[in-house]
């Protein structure tokens, strides 16, 4: 499942938005990866604008990671900003479905993160 929400905002103005709405919630953004940018640099013309930011909250990650540390093949959690058919998207992957097809006895603690991951994205909008 995805989550995909519609913004007003320009990409980098939700981009920015999330980095700062991220810390109330004691995530933290720990890479932009700027998709457009980064395809340009190896000669492919990308229309749309798109960024990727890998958001963490360290303490849910020792949990996740001290529990079962084969999901990290699933951290940091993702967020995509992107334009597509002149309005901005926000995007995210069910962090409750990943955790679940790892180890479904962590699903309580996925639920609770993806919870406040959807709230830093609504706030972001």
């Amino acid at each position: 499942m995805q989550y995909i929400e519609v913004s007003n905002k320009s990409v980098q103005e939700v981009v920015d938005s999330i980095k700062e709405t991220a810390t109330k919630y004691k995530f933290g953004v720990m890479h932009i990866h700027n998709i457009k940018e980064t395809l340009k640099s190896k000669g492919i013309d990308f229309k749309n604008e798109c960024q990727v930011l890998d958001i963490c909250n360290p303490v849910i990650a020792e949990g996740f990671l001290k529990e079962d540390i084969s999901l990290s093949c699933i951290m940091p959690c993702k967020i995509s900003i992107y334009t597509l058919d002149g309005e901005t998207m926000i995007a995210m992957n069910s962090l409750v479905q990943l955790v679940d097809d790892i180890n479904p006895d962590l699903v309580g603690i996925a639920q609770k993160t993806q919870e406040q991951l959807l709230k830093i994205i609504d706030e972001s909008i």
